[in-house]
């Protein structure tokens, strides 16, 4: 594969070249090659192939959630009798009694269990959507009995399932949440986004128990939000020699939309730039594209292609978009939130999402250990962002921006939060052991094998967990970070009410030598109002306000506080099509001004349990990212992390097992283990690289940012199915690459 890069002379006249509009003559007799070309009609642009439509870009579109007006909501209440009739769908174990209590709606339903192992599922009636909307909430109230107070397992919890189908009954979205219960009384509510082509909803609740004697549900509604359109209006359409320029404006953004034909009439490039005007709310902003042809084959998270046979598929903004049509493909994407694409049986069409909050799940925690979710995103006046995308022939070999740098295949992240953490068991998770005189001292843990993690550590001692008041733990926080171990702050004290503004900028001062830009919340779930970010320390007007201390001091990014909830290691799941996964976000309601960046985890209980030669292995043939939340240094991973021997600690064999594996993979260059920090650098960095397809072996590749970017990896697809890892120092600017 050739890698050079472009001279300064070359690339101004290949620019020329590739934005020319005249036509290349064929040199040789051929076959017939139909090639594209555009053209303006009202307020859309239709993409030809010879004489054929092939796809018409739409104007932008802008959703909001009105004011509350009842006109703009729709509210249905589910009883379980309607007209004499049961509408619900019940499997339970038997013996069990069934009971509708009514109170003149029948909307309560009661089930008693006799029996040693409960089961029940629940599933509504579907519920028709007669009119567009663009949001749903489901609320229900619950009351259970148990024959001893519940326990934090899963049994103690039901599965709460909700399901969207196209106008087939086709399912397009399933959405599983969990609900962990205590006895008594409780209230469930939950948002969702609505996609498009959504026809009907149904939602069915289950549980496995071995401890329950009753449940009993209520009050089931959904309430439905009407989006609210923005509409853009085309102010101006300009023809040019080699591009058509569209200007749309409304009363909050300007949206110009340039849509360039390559000198050989074989690739349409489209560069989208969004500008605000004013300060405003968005909750899903989109850029569509109605396909005339029949769907092929879609690009899954874990890189490989598949038959497009499904409603609906959604990726994320760290993974490259591929979907190849009968007669052109699209792809090379570049700075979309997410992208949905429709399989409409002899059409496809792909909404790229310019915003969609739906995707970004910000929260603060509530005085009543609630999570309060916003579902729109803030644009703040002069926001402006620039998208771009391509649309080409279908039998164009395809290249995708690997996540991840050198030709590794996936990511692996650990990330330790403080807690009851003690200043022995971090030496032995680092070096092995305490024991200085072993000979497998320095050998062993995250620093003996050369593994990065970010790690965790309080300002201020407490009640014997150590913080950086403490000289000894002071001592070994700045060797970890001289062995390019990423130490962040896990807040200021353990103790929630402690962590002020004012601790928390004397935390913030004393560290800064450290040159610290990450943050970890600790100790929130009890909704104590702290500065903590996700309490009220992004929250303007506060008197626990905390943000512009962040901003003063650098910070770029924080945990999210969200841990997602999945059985393997690939926070991406791949297998879920329809799913928006979410590995770190910006969101601008977060604080004032630039936003940080908000990285979530996942937690697990028993990690060497997971981090085993399968799970890696699968973690690697899926191409997955996986971002671990653990408490490394915690006196209750006793024997599972670490054991105790002759007054020493050492990490524990299976442990030690697992950090093997990880450091094996690491050097056969299958697994990239970065810091979170280091993480999203690359990632931010491989954003601003656009690819512009020049032919069918040829690409442009575009690096904006400033510096270089080392260990860029290409990953080609080839014919039979096989991929091919192209890797080059990437430098600013223009590069010219060849594929096979």
């Amino acid at each position: 594969m050739k890698k050079n890069l472009v001279a300064v002379l070359i690339t101004f006249v290949f620019f020329i070249n590739l934005f020319s509009f005249g036509r290349v003559q064929a040199t040789q007799s051929a076959p017939e090659k139909y090639l594209f070309s555009v053209k303006p009609k009202g307020n859309y642009v239709e993409i030809l192939k010879g004489s054929q439509v092939v796809a018409k870009i739409l104007p932008p579109e802008l959703l909001n959630e009105s004011p509350a007006k009842k006109e703009e909501t729709q509210t249905i209440l589910l009883p379980f009798i309607e007209n004499g009739v049961v509408n619900w769908r019940f499997e339970k174990s038997e013996p069990s009694d069934l009971l509708f209590l009514s109170d003149g709606k029948n909307n309560t339903l009661k089930l008693n269990f006799h029996t040693f192992d409960v089961f029940y599922k629940i599933t509504s009636p579907y519920i028709a959507l007669k009119d567009e909307y663009q949001s749903a909430q489901l609320a229900f109230s619950y009351n259970f009995e148990f024959k001893r107070p519940p326990q934090l397992k899963d049994d103690e919890t039901i599965n709460v399932e909700i399901s969207i189908f196209s106008e087939n009954k086709t399912k397009i979205l399933l959405l599983p949440e969990k609900i962990k219960l205590t006895s008594g009384k409780g209230t469930f509510k939950t948002s969702f986004s609505i996609p498009v082509d959504s026809k009907f909803i149904s939602f069915e609740i289950s549980q496995t128990s071995r401890n329950l004697i009753s449940c009993e549900f209520e009050n089931f509604k959904i309430t439905l939000v009407k989006p609210s359109k923005y509409t853009f209006l085309l102010k101006n359409v300009q023809v040019y020699n080699n591009y058509i320029q569209q200007d749309f404006e409304n009363g909050f953004q300007k949206f110009t939309r340039k849509i360039f034909v390559s000198s050989s009439q074989d690739v349409i490039n489209v560069e989208e730039t969004l500008k605000a005007k004013e300060d405003h709310q968005v909750f899903k902003e989109y850029s569509l594209v109605e396909f005339e042809s029949r769907p092929l084959f879609i690009l899954k998270r874990d890189y490989k292609l598949e038959k497009f046979t499904k409603p609906m598929y959604v990726t994320d903004s760290i993974s490259d978009f591929y979907l190849k049509l009968e007669n052109c493909a699209i792809g090379y994407a570049n700075n979309y939130d997410s992208i949905e694409t429709y399989n409409l049986k002899n059409k496809a069409n792909v909404f790229m999402f310019l915003s969609n909050s739906d995707d970004i799940k910000y929260f603060v925690i509530g005085k009543n250990k609630e999570h309060i979710y916003t579902t729109t995103q803030l644009f703040r006046r002069g926001f402006e962002k620039t998208y771009v995308y391509s649309i080409f022939p279908e039998n164009y070999t395809y290249s995708i921006k690997s996540r991840s740098p050198n030709a590794t295949k996936a990511i692996l992240i650990f990330s330790h939060h403080s807690d009851s953490n003690m200043i022995s068991i971090i030496k032995a998770m680092m070096f092995g052991t305490t024991d200085t005189k072993d000979p497998s001292y320095m050998k062993k843990g995250f620093v003996g094998y050369k593994i990065p993690i970010t790690w965790g550590f309080f300002y201020k001692s407490v009640k014997g967990i150590p913080g950086f008041d403490n000289p000894e733990y002071r001592k070994l926080i700045e060797f970890l970070a001289q062995k390019k171990i990423e130490v962040v702050l896990h807040t200021a004290s353990p103790v929630a009410q402690e962590n002020t503004v004012q601790l928390i900028k004397k935390a913030l001062e004393d560290t800064s030598y450290l040159k610290l830009d990450d943050w970890i919340d600790h100790s929130l779930s009890d909704g104590t109002r702290s500065a903590a970010l996700k309490s009220e320390g992004a929250i303007k007007g506060s008197k626990n306000y905390s943000f512009d201390l962040f901003l003063k001091h650098g910070y770029k990014y924080c945990w999210s506080y969200l841990d997602v909830k999945i059985d393997s290691l690939n926070m991406l799941q791949p297998d879920k099509v329809t799913w928006h996964p979410q590995i770190f976000f910006k969101n601008y309601n977060f604080g004032e001004g630039d936003s940080l960046y908000q990285w979530n985890s996942v937690r697990y209980r028993n990690l060497p349990k997971m981090l085993t030669q399968n799970q890696l292995n699968k973690l690697i043939n899926e191409n997955g990212v996986c971002i671990i939340h653990d408490y490394f240094a915690h006196p209750m991973q006793k024997n599972r992390l670490f054991v105790v021997k002759n007054k020493n600690v050492y990490i524990s064999p299976q442990f030690d097992k697992s950090l093997r594996l990880v450091s094996n993979l690491m050097s056969k260059k299958l697994l990239w283990v970065p810091t979170v920090k280091e993480f999203i650098d690359y990632e931010v960095a491989l954003k601003n690289v656009q690819i512009t397809p020049l032919d069918s072996t040829t690409l442009v590749v575009d690096n904006k940012n400033y510096s270089e970017i080392k260990g860029f990896t290409l990953i080609t697809l080839l014919p039979n199915g096989q991929e091919k890892r192209t890797t080059v120092n990437l430098l600013p600017g223009v590069n010219l690459i060849t594929i096979p």
